[in-house]
């Protein structure tokens, strides 16, 4: 709601600097992507309805499985999920998905906070491989000058390699 009044004050009230106009003319207020606003609040909503349900809880609660699961595989894991969410949701509401589930989770296998937090914070800023992953890659697929398959097929390479990468580095220095 509060976004929706700032956005009213930014239209309507005019511009110090000519008298009479406002700080945004409609034609500049068509050419908005709406669509990418949208896209970044829909990830906002589903973390907190994550929070909210429980379902943080639950999903931790479920993954006690991994309790004698050697942590490279957990670390590995959990860039893998990590990964495959940013790709769908923004990084913030990605990792806002991980870390109440990675707090949960730590408590229940005993290891250190930093050793499941760190990798999902790093992972779920390596979505490459779709247009709504990150920032970046939004503004370049806006462009229309690059193609969701080719976004795709470099996008899954760089993830895979990111993926290991973090692994392996997270693994060495805090395990």
């Amino acid at each position: 709601m509060c976004s929706v009044n700032s956005s009213y004050v930014v239209v309507s009230y005019s511009s110090k600097s000519e008298k009479g106009s406002a700080l945004l003319e409609w034609e500049d207020a068509k050419k908005i992507r709406y669509d990418i606003i949208l896209m970044f609040g829909s990830g906002f909503a589903l973390a907190y309805g994550f929070e909210v349900t429980g379902l943080s809880n639950w999903l931790a609660s479920q993954l006690m499985v991994l309790k004698g699961v050697p942590i490279i595989f957990i670390i590995l894991g959990i860039c893998c999920i990590v990964t495959v969410i940013s790709e769908f949701a923004s990084n913030i509401a990605s990792i806002q998905l991980a870390i109440p589930v990675m707090m949960a989770l730590q408590k229940n296998i005993d290891v250190s906070p930093l050793l499941l937090m760190i990798p999902a914070t790093f992972a779920s800023s390596i979505g490459f491989m779709l247009p709504v992953a990150t920032a970046a890659n939004t503004i370049v697929f806006g462009t229309k000058m690059i193609h969701t398959k080719d976004m795709f097929k470099v996008g899954l390479i760089l993830d895979i390699l990111g993926i290991l990468i973090i692994t392996l580095m997270c693994y060495l220095y805090l395990a």
